[in-house]
C-alpha cells in the first residue's frame, strides 16, 4: 500500500487480506441442498433427522471409498448375532 494504512490498521489489513481471498461461489451449498431435495421427498418428510443426516453425509461424501469386507467385518465383530447374520 502506498499510504502506509497497512501499517497503522494492521488487523484490518489482515482481515481485507484473507476476505479477498475467500471463494466466491456457493456452489458445493447449492449442490448439497439438490441432494437434500432429492434424498427428503414428500413421500419420506416423515423420515427422523439421524436418518437424513446420515442420508445426506453418504450422498455429499460418495468420493470417500472404503472396502465394505471390512466395515462388515468390524460390525460382526460387536457381537455373536451380527456374526452369524453376516457371515
Amino acid at each position: 500500500m502506498r499510504n502506509g494504512l497497512h501499517t497503522l490498521f494492521p488487523n484490518i489489513y489482515t482481515i481485507l487480506k484473507r476476505a479477498l481471498t475467500l471463494p466466491v461461489g456457493s456452489v458445493s451449498t447449492e449442490r448439497n441442498f439438490s441432494k437434500l431435495k432429492l434424498i427428503k421427498t414428500r413421500l419420506r418428510s416423515a423420515m427422523g433427522n439421524d436418518r437424513l443426516e446420515g442420508l445426506m453425509i453418504m450422498s455429499c461424501e460418495n468420493d470417500i471409498n472404503f472396502i465394505y469386507e471390512e466395515v462388515i467385518e468390524h460390525f460382526g465383530k460387536t457381537s455373536p448375532y451380527l456374526f452369524r447374520a453376516l457371515h
